[in-house]
């Protein structure tokens, strides 16, 4: 099992437009072979900077690296160059993890 885990620290009151982003279903990211799973989970806080962490699941690291490669996935990357990433992130992080048990 693979994961790719992704962190956003962002204003107050912001949480939910990353878990708009990254919660929609059916994507192109969804219909490739070897993904398993999405899940968006955001830390409780009373007040302050808030955080969202996205945590998607793939069968082996090989199948994430496919995605990672794919045309679909590149092509969303540079419609994105140049932007500005959103004022209301702080923070933002990623990383793989294979599971090991």
């Amino acid at each position: 099992m693979f994961y790719q885990i992704r962190r956003f620290v962002v204003k107050e009151g912001y949480s939910d437009q990353i878990v708009e982003r990254f919660s929609k279903r059916g994507g192109l990211q969804e219909q490739m072979p070897g993904f398993l799973d999405k899940q968006v989970l955001v830390k409780k806080v009373r007040r302050g900077d808030e955080e969202v962490m996205v945590m998607v699941r793939w069968e082996s690291e090989e199948a994430w690296k496919n995605w990672e490669k794919s045309p679909e996935h590149i092509a969303g990357h540079k419609a994105k160059l140049g932007q500005e990433k959103p004022e209301y992130i702080v923070e933002s992080s990623h990383g793989t993890y294979e599971l090991r048990n």
